[in-house]
């Protein structure tokens, strides 16, 4: 016979049990998970400390166990996390029933179901990686015939006598070369994390030193308060050092009359399960005293393609995320208009040797 935890733990929404106190007396895994703590941390807490922000939840336990009845209903204003760190905090899009729990024909608590809806942002995350493979399709498509018509130019400005002609092959050759380096980025972007243990500070110093004559034309100060304890963590350094770029280069083109651009890193106080494990992430905030994002544009940052800059292509930020997710990691902002931007960085620490 299969014990009935064992069928409680295999289904795909997450069960959480309060009792009569409304503290947590139970979750099944997928809750878990969900919560991205394991069942000791989560003992004994509340609703309202799981679930920030969320409003019809905690009331209608009560009112479940008061009067015995079921509720069901929708909640999107709901951010999962720790308390102790409040940025990770992520908004929850779900349905939820709520059902007393009787024991002894009497209501000892109540039994909390949550469902996850998929959200806009996941959903164009989801198009955003079939995209990314179209991409990298194409580019591949495009390279060779790329480098036969510049050789092709490069040969006919060696033949041709007529010097005017110069000036149109080495237009083929220059525009070739343009859409190679695009090609280049294209591909850059399609390629898998190869990953190693990588030293975060070191990456973070380098991306630095590539923005430095910029820093210096905006007078921008650099404060650092950096964690020298901090462990080594598993990633893609060519990779992270392109989602660090675009996040000062953000920065810069938010202050443009100079300003402050604060790097933080520490480890986070947020853990999360992986195969079963408990992991730790280390967590690294970049803050601008810059222009600051408006709150109709936060919620949209991330999405591809979308910009307010003129010149710009909205595909920055959307793959810095893609980034940090192939990686395990998030990545969250938040800003004031005309106060500044912040954003925050998870990444999970690498398998320590020993």
């Amino acid at each position: 016979m299969i014990p009935c935890e064992a069928i409680i733990n295999s289904l795909e929404e997450a069960i959480v049990l309060f009792n009569r106190s409304l503290h947590i007396t139970y979750l099944n895994r997928t809750a878990e998970e969900l919560f991205g703590k394991g069942s000791r941390d989560l003992m004994g807490k509340t609703c309202s400390s799981l679930l920030r922000g969320e409003k019809i939840i905690p009331p209608l336990i009560k009112k479940t166990i008061a009067e015995g009845r079921s509720f069901r209903g929708k909640s999107v204003s709901a951010e999962i996390g720790a308390e102790t760190v409040a940025e990770i905090g992520t908004p929850l899009n779900m349905d939820f029933n709520l059902s007393p729990l009787y024991l002894d024909n009497k209501v000892a608590g109540a039994v909390l179901s949550i469902s996850r809806n998929i959200s806009i942002a996941e959903r164009e995350d989801y198009d955003f990686d079939s995209m990314v493979f179209l991409i990298g399709s194409i580019a591949h498509e495009i390279k060779n015939p790329l480098g036969g018509i510049k050789g092709a130019a490069q040969l006919l400005r060696h033949k041709a006598q007529d010097e005017s002609i110069h000036e149109y092959t080495d237009l083929i050759i220059r525009e070739t070369d343009r859409l190679n380096a695009i090609l280049h980025d294209y591909l850059t972007i399609c390629r898998k994390p190869s990953f190693s243990q990588v030293n975060i500070h070191e990456v973070i110093e380098k991306a630095l030193s590539i923005m430095q004559v910029l820093l210096k034309e905006r007078k921008i100060t650099i404060r650092r308060s950096y964690d020298p304890s901090l462990p080594l963590v598993d990633g893609d350094e060519a990779k992270l050092l392109q989602v660090f770029l675009n996040i000062i280069k953000n920065a810069i083109e938010a202050m443009k009359k100079g300003g402050l651009f604060e790097i933080t890193t520490s480890p986070s106080g947020e853990s999360f399960r992986e195969a079963g494990k408990i992991k730790r992430w280390a967590l690294m905030t970049f803050r601008d005293n810059g222009t600051g994002i408006s709150e109709e544009d936060l919620g949209r940052i991330f999405l591809p393609f979308y910009t307010r800059k003129k010149s710009g292509t909205g595909i920055g930020l959307a793959l810095s995320k893609k980034i940090i997710k192939d990686h395990r990691g998030l990545i969250k902002v938040a800003s004031q208009r005309q106060k500044g931007t912040s954003f925050f960085i998870y990444l999970p620490f690498g398998e320590q040797k020993h």
